[in-house]
């Protein structure tokens, strides 16, 4: 799939981008901002410019896949039925230009080349409970299962903050698990024992507020030996706005010393004081992206083409939806956009 690779980008070619995806997200913001549950509701199809309609007018759904969001490969050509509108190949071209690429810039990592399912560089103790993708980031990065291998496979001191009772105590639970899977193991091989003492992660149910520094991340597990604590704040999916505090601790504390962190959940950044998190983005006209369009800029377009291509059940449900808003406005009318979860079936 075409698109951009951010790797190389220069600062200044980052920036450019960014004035380029305000504009068009301003020149087509009335397409943005339209739902589905309101295509009959706010008579959407006919806010499309004329040429438009007769351009797409009558396709089924698997030929929008192919010509609508359809991204030729090298050698492949999207042949369209009618001429369509200038405008909707620029459209079409710039959204495809603008995009991230989604080819990876790497080969299937060598620890899942014996194996698909099975990380090779992970014991069967920390394999368990966890799915090969995280096999392979927990081995990269250093969740509770990000916890438990730098605990109890590496010999650290960790501190885990959850903001979720339920979750610290499965943590807890697993971590005795794995103990115990670990002396088994060790009893099996005797020459596999590790050296250094083993030291559970120590779990704390904390919310991490964004906006302020929070002191149970800084305090240490142990009085440090000699002069000040140096911590690492490590974050595997760090979700929302957990991103933008472990960056404020990282930048204003100096007993943090690195930061190795994943983000996750976007959508989830507060707004205003997280998203943007570039100041200089925040300055640009149209950078506003409420929470619907970020989360829907998380999707990948080919779930939605592969959607379309298969021309399935699910997109029936979408229009009885769309037609169940009108009942629902006429009655009550204050239920615009009411934010409600779907409906599978």
């Amino acid at each position: 799939m075409p698109g951009i690779s951010a790797r190389g980008l220069s600062h200044e070619g980052r920036k450019q981008l960014a004035v380029n995806l305000t504009r068009v997200l301003a020149l087509y913001r009335s397409i943005l901002d339209a739902y589905i549950i309101e295509f009959f509701t706010d008579n959407l199809w006919d806010t499309l410019p004329c040429s438009w309609q007769e351009a797409l007018d009558g396709l089924k759904p698997p030929q929008l896949a192919t010509m609508l969001l359809g991204m030729p490969g090298e050698g492949e050509v999207v042949r369209y039925r009618s001429v369509w509108p200038l405008t909707l190949l620029a459209l079409k071209s710039t959204a495809c230009a603008l995009a991230f690429t989604r080819m990876p810039g790497f080969q299937t990592p060598s620890e899942f080349l014996e194996n698909p399912s099975q990380s090779s560089r992970l014991t069967a103790p920390f394999r368990k409970h966890v799915r090969p993708k995280k096999q392979h980031e927990i081995r990269r990065l250093g969740e509770g299962h990000l916890s438990r291998f730098m605990a109890l496979g590496l010999g650290l001191m960790v501190k885990s903050i959850e903001g979720d009772q339920r979750l610290v105590e499965r943590a807890q639970r697993l971590d005795q698990e794995l103990l115990q899977a670990l002396e088994k193991e060790e009893k099996r091989n005797p020459q596999v024992v590790q050296t250094s003492p083993r030291h559970s992660p120590h779990h704390v149910v904390r919310w991490v507020d964004p906006t302020a520094l929070c002191e149970e991340l800084l305090l240490p597990l142990e009085n440090p030996c000699q002069g000040r604590a140096r911590l690492l704040l490590t974050g595997l999916h760090a979700c929302g706005d957990l991103s933008v505090a472990l960056l404020r601790h990282f930048s204003c504390c100096p007993e943090v010393v690195a930061l190795a962190s994943v983000g996750c959940c976007y959508m989830k950044l507060s707004d205003p004081g997280g998203y943007p998190l570039s100041q200089w983005v925040a300055g640009l006209p149209g950078y506003e992206l409420p929470y619907r369009l970020r989360e829907g800029a998380c999707h990948a377009l080919e779930e939605y083409a592969e959607r379309l291509q298969k021309a399935g059940p699910g997109l029936r449900t979408h229009c009885y939806r769309a037609a169940l808003e009108t009942v629902i406005r006429r009655a009550r009318p204050e239920l615009r956009r009411p934010g409600v979860q779907g409906i599978p079936r």
